[in-house]
């Protein structure tokens, strides 16, 4: 098989073919372009393919090595050079997954443009015929702060367009279930927004929407915090030639806005050095500010047993006090209601909010899938965080109990009065009713 240019690839569909051998090429074609619409001419593009995991070992960042590099054509069109066996797990029958150079999957990344860019992941499920990737073309952002008549607000351009099927590919449809009726198709851009500090994740939200409200609780006292926000799609892709090999390319993009330096939050919260509830002999690591995510069984060794009831994790503060805002960052549960609880003394608890969860989707497709494997593939940026098969919350709770309370612990539930376990959380904020 021979390389083509982009918008040529129909030609192929008639040239002769047969199924792969595992040292036969696949030759991706693809197009980079700036943000503007207007080509990178005669950039070099560096390809990298991740290495696989054995079975069962855990790894939050992909291990990726160079595979080659390449460079775009005067229009921005470029080729992917890859055979069948480093990037198919069966060819001709065989498995080629113990290749030393088989790879789970590859990514190529524009070049930086004001900070955006654009990087693509993507692996050859069968077939073994070329492929086509989705433009690549970088997303103007403009993310900015400004000011609104509600305080201040970040802002930022409408999402690019979802990846489309060059002419001869169709796009794998799902059809929605009684189960899951609101899945969104993985191809559709997914905006999330990122407020990050040296030492965590402040706030991150899948879904974010322009204008997006910079409240003080949600930035606290945190310092040398940036925003911004990345756009992922997803999708499977099918070439089915006349004679020669088909193909089915699996493949996530993902677009950066620029970071953008905001200004040191001034409001710390009431609960800042407050004791864990269940107390713990050692500082509580959810008042901290350190925005350390700790798994409870590691806070509470032994806890959270089978036999055992699921932990409600809280807060004690020193002196009763009416609060009005309760902010949860990085919480894992997979409960479908959050039940926030208030007391004076510890033993006798009141509701003070209750706020519905997005539990884990058991339908999700095989693009929705890839889509989150892939939340580590951005070469400039820390791994995103939440998804379908592993939700983080981050949560902004008012409390309309105005009664004073000492403690605040955290019920999450399924099926209305089910308890369920906190698996793990960064940290628990209280703030206080503003005097009249």
């Amino acid at each position: 098989m021979r390389p083509c240019f982009p918008g040529l690839l129909l030609a192929a569909l008639f040239s002769a073919g047969c199924e792969p051998f595992a040292d036969s090429p696949i030759y991706f074609h693809g197009l980079a372009l700036r943000e503007d619409g207007t080509p990178f001419s005669h950039t070099g593009l560096t390809v990298e393919g991740s290495r696989p995991l054995a079975s069962g070992v855990p790894r939050e960042v992909p291990e990726y090595v160079p595979h080659a590099v390449t460079s775009t054509r005067g229009n921005g069109a470029f080729s992917v050079e890859i055979l069948a066996g480093d990037v198919m797990t069966y060819v001709d029958g065989r498995k080629t997954r113990d290749r030393p150079t088989y790879r789970d999957r590859y990514r190529v990344a524009t070049p930086l443009e004001n900070g955006r860019g654009t990087v693509l992941s993507f692996t050859q499920g069968a077939g073994g015929g070329d492929a086509e990737l989705p433009v690549m073309q970088v997303w103007a952002a403009n993310l900015a702060r400004a000011e609104s008549p509600t305080g201040p607000v970040l802002t930022f351009a409408p999402l690019p367009p979802e990846p489309k099927a060059p002419m001869g590919v169709t796009q794998r449809e799902y059809t929605s279930t009684p189960e899951a009726p609101e899945l969104k198709p993985a191809l559709t851009p997914l905006p999330i927004l990122r407020i990050q500090e040296a030492t965590g994740v402040v706030w991150e939200e899948r879904e974010a929407a322009s204008p997006w409200a910079l409240t003080p609780w949600r930035l606290e006292d945190f310092t040398s915090v940036e925003a911004q926000v990345r756009v992922v799609s997803a999708g499977e892709w099918r070439r089915t030639p006349v004679i020669s090999a088909e193909s089915w390319l699996t493949f996530r993009q993902e677009w950066r806005s620029e970071r953008l330096p905001l200004p040191t939050g001034t409001l710390r919260p009431l609960s800042r050095g407050a004791a864990c509830h269940p107390e713990l002999s050692a500082p509580c690591p959810f008042t901290d500010g350190a925005l350390t995510s700790h798994a409870i069984e590691d806070v509470w060794p032994g806890a959270q047993t089978p036999s055992a009831a699921p932990l409600r994790v809280g807060i004690r503060l020193d002196t009763s006090a009416r609060l009005s805002r309760l902010v949860v960052r990085n919480l894992k549960t997979s409960a479908a209601e959050l039940l926030v609880e208030g007391s004076e003394e510890g033993t006798q608890w009141f509701e003070l909010a209750r706020r519905p969860l997005a539990p884990q989707n058991p339908q999700s497709t095989s693009s929705h899938n890839f889509r989150e494997l892939a939340q580590s593939d951005s070469p400039w940026d820390p791994p995103l965080l939440s998804g379908p098969l592993s939700v983080r919350y981050f949560l902004d709770i008012p409390l309309t109990d105005a009664r004073p309370v000492r403690f605040v612990r955290l019920s999450p539930l399924w099926g209305g009065n089910t308890l369920i376990s906190v698996v793990s959380l960064a940290e628990l904020s209280l703030f206080e009713v503003a005097p009249p």
